[in-house]
């Protein structure tokens, strides 16, 4: 069946966002875990119990897929320089929302070396964010 073409565009993101998250899940579940700069994700689950959550998300994926084919929604091809630039202009709006005046509004002030301190890290970043984006255009 064919939707009209506002809510085949609404019912497609939520479908790509909802893709997004099984790889994550996915991910998760085959390495058993993730290690991050701040947080890790500890794997307490039984191999059984991720092998079984493996296999109701292939479940799931599929189901996916068939109200995709339901709907007629079609496969779009991304081009990974958008993706990627996506990706890196989320993570420089995340860098800015570090800086110290973005901050102020937690009712604390910064120590004028923690200050000076966290401005040279999200510098940093934000200069390798920039380097990336130019290799991605």
């Amino acid at each position: 069946m064919i939707l009209h073409e506002y809510h085949a565009r609404s019912l497609e993101a939520t479908l790509s966002r909802a893709d997004d998250a099984m790889n994550r899940v996915e991910r998760l579940l085959a390495n058993a875990g993730q290690d991050g700069a701040v947080r890790k994700v500890e794997n307490t689950l039984s191999t059984e119990a991720r092998e079984a959550l493996l296999a109701q998300l292939h479940t799931l994926r599929s189901l996916l897929g068939s109200m995709a084919e339901a709907f007629s929604l079609q496969t779009h091809a991304l081009d990974i320089r958008r993706v990627l630039d996506a990706e890196l202009s989320t993570l420089w709006v995340l860098f800015e929302d570090c800086r110290p005046k973005r901050m102020k509004g937690y009712g604390q002030q910064f120590a004028p070396e923690a200050r000076a301190a966290l401005e040279e890290h999200v510098e940093e970043l934000l200069a390798h964010v920039a380097a990336m984006r130019g290799q991605v255009d």
